[in-house]
This record gives structure tokens, sequence and C-alpha cells, in this order.
């Protein structure tokens, strides 16, 4: 322990030990906890670590809810270790589980909201100690939102996040998910695989975030009281299945050599304190959680710790109950001499935090530091709540105990300075183009944002309409309602102007219908107010690119750049305009730089393999595809490069097979379709060519290539002239750019001297050269 962290506790226990009144001598002793001998078995056990999203400590059985249906849970409380006050460090689902993978809070290892920034690969992660130590490790998930682009599958050998979001799914990060009987079958299937080497199995599961829709029989039983008792059915499906779990540990004769961890990552607000759901404030009902510890062969059974505890101390609470001493600095601590005197102290004051109210909405941000007597939370109009009178935290005390509150407020500043000191740079996460797109129109866009400070910033308590009518619109984004979003935003941003995620959404809304001079006008004057803002800056970009207006998007990005030098979304976007161009020797240095800052973004290297493709480098892009095809064979556009990258180098059936692997991943992206319909042609395989020509007709209808390329081979195999003109007109229809256009008409013009039609030809003819002067113009 460094003097600096040792000096810290020492201030924070002091400042609590004044709050009861303790006197505290001069001379401070630091007693190592003692492993109790009895747990010097637990040594290379198993550990199964199930977390439950979304999940209340007070809505499960073994914590007193009288409606609830947790057998499981509530047995795994009887046969083991039951914490009464577990504290998470923020309301949100991959910052929880950062801090639980990590030990550290979250201002310290920077995942502070879910969709922004990965997990750096600079923390070592509980996964990555076992695994390093001889584990077998497999993680499963049950949402989109802890794909392992986030960062979190550091150290998994096996990490199942099968989730197919393609361009046309309407959901955003929340939605993305599956059942948690799902994830177990692939949990169970991974266990059955097992060797001799102990387990380290991650099970997450989702269910009961909203939306609440427990399956049958739980949707029947639960589903007469409303939102509240249908998220207590999800509860209880979510404990069938931490139940299915523990049956396999008993019917493979495992469960005596298995740690057993359930913990909530975060609660719900079922409309406490105004709130639906989680993350808007840090009250108990959506940081206090779960947790439960089953160690093998009921070494400690039935004990129930009321000292508080925090999930930052799973991590080395796993790693001593093992055997495995923790020699990193981290913020959590070991539980196993708490669990095994349970009524000693506890690890002291639980830091939480709601930052999205300030990061993408301007407002305070909400800290708050929890024992298990008060709960102080810093705001504007700052709070101060009982917690033995007042579990619900519904009668403020700061004015009339105004002395504890300062007490408490000097404990949070500490611990707000240690946790924040020395923190490693974050890295962005590792999205698609699809899924970057997603959550640019939600406001997630240009890397990190930095906190909000100032006097005078509004309390949260007074926001919360605008805050619901935020998440409304975003919704409405998500289902491709545009006009509904705009129509809601210009009123939230009549009442607050400022807010930024309300900005940069009404903007996107904007440009998705086409009103991109609004969209602008919008991040304009965001800019005037904030010339440094990545958000509006990279926003702003976007739109230019759209337009084609490609030296405003250079001018643009630069700024960027000038700004924060490591923004890859920059480097992307000016890359785009030189590929564009067909420029690639323009785009490469911008590419490499890219893959330099952030060598795990795997959308870059594809890029970067791409314009190496151009250039006619061919071994290093192959390189590089295959590198991404092993770690990600799913990834879009990964294949369909490796398949233009075959195609230059005359590899046919190569191509084709890498073609074939894109369009069955990602069956509705018209490019790989039509240059696998195009090669089935060159191969003399009409049949084939036509059916993938059909197929990216049928997923974009609007795309003119397909119908001209299907014109041009009717033509060429003589096929019914009538159907290709047919094809050669709405391929006319839908091309905007000259060259197509020259296409079109020159099929035409076959077709018309074919049938006699010479004043229709020569009409066409001219419309032909007519475009085809534009391109040579253009050109010169």
């Amino acid at each position: 322990m460094t003097e600096r962290r040792r000096s810290t506790r020492l201030a924070a226990a002091l400042a609590i030990a004044a709050l009861a009144g303790i006197v505290i001598v001069a001379i401070v002793k630091f007693v190592p906890v003692v492993r109790p001998v009895a747990l010097d078995q637990l040594v290379g056990a198993n550990v199964l670590l199930v977390t439950l999203d979304t999940t209340r400590a007070d809505r499960v059985g073994c914590y007193g809810y009288p409606e609830a249906d947790t057998p499981a849970l509530d047995a795994l409380a009887d046969d083991g270790v039951l914490f009464e006050h577990c504290v998470t460090p923020t309301g949100y689902t991959l910052p929880s589980h950062a801090s639980i993978m990590t030990g550290f809070y979250p201002p310290y290892h920077g995942v502070r909201l879910n969709g922004g920034a990965a997990l750096a690969d600079a923390h070592m992660t509980l996964a990555e100690r076992l695994t390093d130590n001889g584990y077998r490790s497999g993680a499963f998930v049950g949402a989109f939102v802890l794909d392992q682009r986030w960062g979190l599958g550091q150290g998994f050998e096996h990490y199942d996040d099968d989730f197919e979001v393609d361009q046309d799914q309407r959901l955003g990060l929340a939605g993305v998910q599956r059942p948690a009987d799902q994830v177990v079958d692939a949990a169970i299937d991974w266990l059955e695989q097992g060797d001799d080497a102990p387990f380290f199995a991650w099970v997450h599961l989702y269910d009961p975030h909203t939306p609440y829709q427990p399956p049958e029989p739980y949707r029947s039983r639960f589903g007469h009281g409303g939102k509240s008792s249908l998220y207590d059915g999800e509860i209880a499906f979510a404990d069938s299945q931490v139940g299915r779990l523990l049956e396999w540990l008993d019917a493979r004769g495992v469960a005596d050599d298995t740690i057993v961890v359930v913990v909530g990552d975060h609660g719900e607000g079922l409309r406490s304190h105004g709130e639906e759901e989680h993350g808007y404030y840090v009250y108990d009902y959506a940081v206090r959680v779960p947790f439960l510890v089953r160690l093998p062969d009921e070494v400690l059974r039935g004990v129930r710790v009321e000292a508080q505890v925090r999930t930052i101390d799973i991590m080395p609470t796993v790693l001593d109950l093992v055997g495995l001493v923790n020699t990193d600095r981290i913020h959590g601590e070991s539980l196993v001499g708490l669990m095994a005197e349970p009524h000693r102290e506890g690890p002291g004051p639980a830091y939480s935090e709601s930052m999205a109210v300030n990061l993408q909405y301007g407002w305070s941000a909400l800290y708050s530091v929890r024992t298990n007597e008060y709960k102080f939370i810093e705001a504007p109009r700052a709070e101060l709540y009982d917690l033995h009178d007042d579990p619900g935290e519904a009668d403020n005390r700061f004015t009339d105990q105004r002395g504890i509150a300062d007490k408490l407020r000097a404990v949070l500043k500490t611990i707000r300075e240690e946790i924040e000191t020395g923190a490693p740079e974050t890295e962005q996460a590792d999205l698609d183009e699809d899924t970057l797109s997603m959550l640019a129109a939600l406001g997630y866009i240009g890397g990190a944002t930095t906190a909000r400070k100032g006097e005078n910033l509004a309390d949260p308590k007074d926001k919360m309409h605008l805050y619901e009518a935020v998440g409304y619109a975003a919704n409405a984004l998500k289902e491709e309602a545009f006009e509904e979003a705009v129509r809601v935003l210009e009123i939230v941003l009549g009442d607050d102007p400022a807010i930024p995620q309300a900005r940069l959404q009404l903007a996107a809304a904007y440009g998705k219908l086409g009103r991109t001079g609004d969209a602008k006008a919008i991040l304009d004057e965001y800019l005037r107010e904030d010339p440094d803002s990545i958000q509006a800056l990279i926003a702003m970009a976007g739109l230019l690119s759209q337009e084609g207006n490609d030296d405003e998007v250079l001018a643009i990005c630069r700024r960027a750049l000038a700004v924060d030098e490591r923004n890859i979304q920059a480097y992307e976007l000016m890359a785009g305009v030189y590929m564009a161009r067909n420029d690639h020797g323009g785009a490469l240095p911008l590419l490499r730089k890219a893959v330099e800052i952030q060598p795990k973004l795997t959308r870059n290297r594809i890029d970067l393999a791409a314009s190496l493709i151009g250039l006619g480098q061919f071994d290093e892009a192959e390189q590089l595809l295959d590198e991404v095809v092993a770690e990600h064979p799913k990834f879009p556009l990964v294949n369909f490069n490796l398949g233009l990258l075959y195609e230059e180098q005359g590899r046919l059936a190569e191509a084709r097979k890498a073609y074939e692997a894109e369009a069955e991943h990602h069956p509705k992206l018209v490019p790989a379709r039509f240059n696998l319909g195009n090669l089935m042609l060159r191969m003399g395989d009409l049949r084939g060519a036509e059916e993938q020509l059909r197929a990216a007709m049928e997923s974009a209808p609007d795309e003119p290539r397909p119908y001209l390329l299907l014109a041009r081979m009717h033509l060429a195999s003589g096929a019914d002239l009538a159907e290709t003109e047919a094809l050669a007109r709405q391929g006319l229809e839908r091309a905007e750019a000259d060259d197509l256009k020259v296409l079109g008409y020159y099929l035409l013009a076959d077709v018309y001297s074919r049938q006699g039609r010479q004043a229709e030809l020569e009409q066409v003819l001219e419309r032909a050269q007519y475009y085809r002067s534009r391109i040579e113009g253009a050109g010169g």
C-alpha cells in the first residue's frame, strides 16, 4: 500500500469515526487480514460468477421481499453468505461490470456510460488473473451493451456475445439482447466441454432490464400487477436460470469444487423518486444490489454480513478465495476476512456516481458516499439521508444534520481525489460503421466527453421531465420516427436550449429527414458557444460528408484534431474523403495513424486493408484481413474486402467464397451480393448471378447497380428484351452518378437497336453522350 493510499484511507476512517463519536488515538495500527484456515481448501476451486442486470436487492426473497419468487437465490443465501448492503458505483451496465472485473471505480477505469469508451488494455481483469493461473475461462452475456468490443473480453478464452446487429435493426444498445435461458444454454454447452483445468465462467442475465416481458409461466403469474409485477416476473425467470446452473453443478458433481458468486450490476427505479428505470439518480434503489457467495462444502453457511461492501470488492475477494494474492493497486478490498467474521467492520464508505446527467445533458453530476448509517449526495442542492430511519431516502436531512453532511462531504472529496489519480487513457470501442452510426444518432459520437464543471449547473432533480422526453425522442430515432423525434426535441430545447444530447439528436433527426440546413444551423450555434466540442465537430463533419463537401470535411476534421490529436473518427472521415476520390495514397497515412492510435479498432484495420488493395500492396492487405477474420470472422466488410483482394489477384474461386461468406453473415449488404453476382457472371454461373442480383434488389430496392447489371446479363444471354428494357429503366430511375446513367442509356440503346426503334435509339444515345461529356469535363 502506498503512503498516499494509506493516508487517504486514514483520512476517510477518521471522518467516519468522527460521525459515530469514536475517539481515535494518535497511534494507528494496520492489522493484516488473516486468511481463515478453513478456506485453504478453496485454492484452485472453480468460479461461477453470475451478474444479474437491473436487479434491486429489495426485490429478492432472501432480502425480505414477500412477493418474490426466487428459490435459487434464497437457497444460495441459506447455503452461503449474503451481504446485506452491497453498493455498485453506477447505474449503468457497462461501467458497473468494468468495476466488477477490475476492482476499480469508474473515474479510474474510464468507462462512465454505456456505448462510449471501452475498458482499456492497461487494466488487469479478473479473467486475466485467473486465465494466467491455469483457469479455463468463458463469458456468456445477455446484452449487446456488454459485447466484447467494449473491452470486457480481456482474459477470456471464450466470449459468447453472438449478437446480430445489422443496419436494419431499429434498436439501440439496450434493445439488443437475448433471454436468460439462451445465455445459460450457451454456458452449459461450454462447461460440458471442460477438461481437468478449473473453470471461471461469467454468466450475465439481462432479463430484468426493460422491456419487462417474462416468458410463460412467469408472464401469467406476474402479469396482473402492471410493470412492477412484470419486473418481479423477470427476476423470477432469471432466478430459474440461476437454478439451472446450480443444478448442473450438482449433476456433474462439481458443486463442492465451485465458488458461486451472484451479484446485481445496478437496480431499477420503478417510479421511485420519479425515475422509471436507472442511471439518473444514485438512490439505493439504483445502487444497492444483491450479493451472494456460496463456498464449496458449505464452509460458511447461512452467514449474513451487515457491514457495507462494494461491487469493486468482488475481484480481490475471488482472487483471495482461490489462493491468489492481488498485488496490484486497486480500489476494492478482499472480503474473505469479513465473511469469516461477519461482525467485524467492512471495507469503508462506498462511492457512486451519475455521470450521464452531466456528460450528455450538461447538468450537475451526482456523486454520493454511503456508509451503513448515512448517504450523502453532492448536488447543487445537497442531500443527506439517515438510512436506518429512512431507507427509502424520502427525508433530506442535509439542513438539520449539517455537521454529519460536512464530514461526509469531506470524505467524498478525499475519495474522489484518490480514485481519479493516475488513470490511464481510455480507448474507443471496436465498433463497425453501422453500430457507430446507430450510436451517433443517439448522441454517442466523437469519443469521450469531458465533464462539465461550474457552480451554475442545473440540479438533475429539476430536470427529470426533460431527461425522460429526450429518452422518448431517442426511442423515436431508433424506430426511425424522425418527425416525432423532431417534435419532441424542439419542445425540449425550447425549455432548456443547452442540452448537448438533445441538440445532437435533433441535428441527427434533421439530417435523416434531409433537412441538412437545419441540422448544420444547430451545430453551427453549438460550435459558436463551444468551438472545441469534439461531438459537434464530428457531427458537422459527418453531415458535410453526406453532402459530398469534401474540402469542408477535411477542414472540420483538422479542427477536431487540433483539439484532440488522437480522435479516431476525424482520421476516419478524412480517410473516407480520399478513398471516395479513389486516392488511396492520400488515405493510407491517415488510416495508418488511426490504427497506430487504436490498434484494436477492427473497422480501421479493414479500411487500411482496402486502401492497401487500392494501391496494389496485396501481401500486407491480406495479412491484415486474415488477422481480422481469425479474430472476428463475422465483422462487416472483412470478407467483402478479402473478396476484392482475391478478385484483383485473379483468385476467383477464393473471391467467390469470401463474397459468399459476407453475404451469409450480412445478407442485406448490397455491395457483397453485387460483386458476387458480377463474379458469378464472369465465371459463367448465370443462374447464381441472377439470384444474387435479385436478392440485392430486394434488400436495397433503391440501389441502381443490380438492375443495370442484370439488364446487361439479359442482353448478353439474349433474354426477353422487354424485361431487359424494364430493368434498364428501373436502374436509370435510381441512378444519380453520371457513369451509371451512361451505362443505363447505352443498355437502352442496345435494346432499341435490336428492335429497330430508331427515334428512341437516337434519343437515348444523345442522353448517354451528354452524361459522358459531363464525366470527361469533370476529369479535365
